[in-house]
């Protein structure tokens, strides 16, 4: 007889637990207050990936790497930001008519900037023995 009450139990404790794991990483009573928080965020995310680029370049520049390794890395560099502009672009579009639009632009250039960031610590300042990496891991947001 108790067994049938168990996922009654369980779907009550996921409805009182989802609030809490939904709720977005800039909150606020007003759009701009929020447009503002996915701002602050995007100004040190974007100050981060610059740090982690110019890191990674310094260390193409150390003995056993091509100059053409440098070459490839600022043409993907130069792509990824097409790319994150054309995107992110994308998703405004698609929340056009409303209010959300904004925030939704800035929440999509957040993510793809902390992931960008990750990427560059991940491909060029970590070694594949596990040694201690050039500048810290970089911490991703959880999603927005």
């Amino acid at each position: 007889m108790r067994i049938r009450y168990l996922p009654a139990c369980c779907v009550t404790a996921l409805m009182l637990v989802q609030p809490a794991l939904a709720a977005p990483i800039c909150s606020g009573k007003t759009t701009q207050q929020i447009q503002s928080c996915f701002s602050a965020r995007l100004t040190q995310a974007e100050a981060q990936l610059k740090r982690y680029t110019e890191t990674a370049l310094r260390r193409m520049q150390g003995p056993g790497i091509a100059a053409r390794t440098q070459a490839d890395f600022r043409k993907g560099e130069s792509a990824w930001w097409a790319f994150r502009e054309a995107e992110c672009k994308a998703v405004a579009g698609r929340w056009s008519d409303g209010t959300i639009r904004t925030s939704m632009e800035l929440s999509c250039r957040l993510k793809l900037t902390e992931e960008r960031t990750y990427e560059l610590w991940q491909n060029w300042l970590t070694s594949p023995d596990r040694a201690t990496p050039i500048l810290p891991e970089p911490a991703l947001s959880p999603q927005n």
